[in-house]
């Protein structure tokens, strides 16, 4: 069945055509939705979604949300009014938001049974001596609470370093969590591409550069990894606990055995480092894929519910 998809998109031009590539392949119409030209009308009676002004909310079957971390709410809100419509989307509006708050989605981890690395979370200045104890000491890992592919992400190396990061963020009031460092797996982490509940590429990042983070964004290098059956589960429990249908999941190995570190809800592809190149796998196809055959078996489920009535 032909689709008209859109994608909801904050202008990644390489991995947006590729996913238009797919589409088009595929045999389905697909044009390209920038959140910042998007505008709503929120109201019972003629409630609207506009493109440059014109109304498209009857234009589309399908909506892919690709919304970058700086356009979170704007997106979200976009996203939002697709789904109150009855617009079938790939991934929710909670999913995308959960998945970009670090420490909610942590605190799903550890109700899902989740391993990730001891976390730390303070609002008064009194309180920033306990929660550094409380992760093992220096160093550890200080994170922004919505941040992504490594931004946002801090090694405080000593006490008086850790606490100064932690006071200039308290003065911003800029919310964010402490991490235990671990050291074994520094300079390097894995990258497994979630789509429904299949795993459909993994790869090893490594640093270039010393740096203690490996994202490829910030010069990372990464090769093919095979993941081992328990690092398998891990991935697939911590997309279903926050809901997630695409999803990149971020782990590192450590002496105490596989680690979440992040659930990145909007993940990159493309590139030449990037999972298609090194792995080559149509990680574009394989997410149209995904998401029309879920809009087709909700849309048959749909039908049969009212032929059954």
């Amino acid at each position: 069945m032909r689709m008209r998809i859109g994608i909801l998109t904050t202008g990644n031009e390489e991995e947006d055509n590729r996913l238009v590539e797919a589409a088009e392949q595929r045999g389905h119409n697909v044009k390209l939705l920038n959140i910042m030209k998007c505008s709503l009308s929120v109201c019972f009676d003629a409630p609207e979604i506009y493109y440059e002004g014109k109304p498209i909310s009857k234009d589309f079957d399908l909506i892919i949300p690709r919304i970058d971390t700086p356009h979170t709410e704007y997106g979200l809100a976009i996203l939002r009014q697709f789904q109150a419509m009855h617009i079938f989307t790939s991934d929710t509006s909670y999913a995308l938001k959960l998945g970009r708050d670090k420490l909610r989605c942590t605190q799903r981890l550890l109700q899902e049974n989740v391993p990730f690395p001891t976390t730390g979370f303070a609002y008064s200045k009194e309180d920033f001596a306990n929660i550094i104890k409380t992760v093992g000491g220096v160093p550890l890992v200080i994170k922004l609470i919505e941040g992504t592919e490594g931004v946002g992400v801090f090694l405080a190396d000593d006490m008086k370093h850790a606490v100064n990061l932690l006071k200039t963020f308290k003065k911003l009031s800029t919310p964010l969590i402490v991490q235990k460092f671990i050291e074994e797996s520094s300079g390097s982490d894995i990258r497994a591409f979630v789509i429904g509940n299949e795993i459909v590429a993994s790869m090893e990042r490594k640093s270039s550069d010393g740096d203690f983070r490996a994202n490829i964004a910030l010069g990372g290098q990464s090769k093919v990894v095979t993941l081992s059956t328990e690092e398998q589960k891990i991935v697939l429990k911590a997309t279903a606990a926050i809901g997630i249908n695409i999803a990149g999941v971020d782990l590192i190995r450590s002496n105490s055995g596989p680690l979440v570190i992040e659930i990145n809800t909007s993940p990159n592809f493309g590139g030449e480092w990037g999972l298609e190149s090194i792995t080559n796998v149509d990680v574009a196809g394989a997410m149209v894929e995904f998401s029309v055959n879920q809009c087709n078996e909700l849309t048959d489920n749909t039908v049969a519910l009212r032929d059954a009535g």
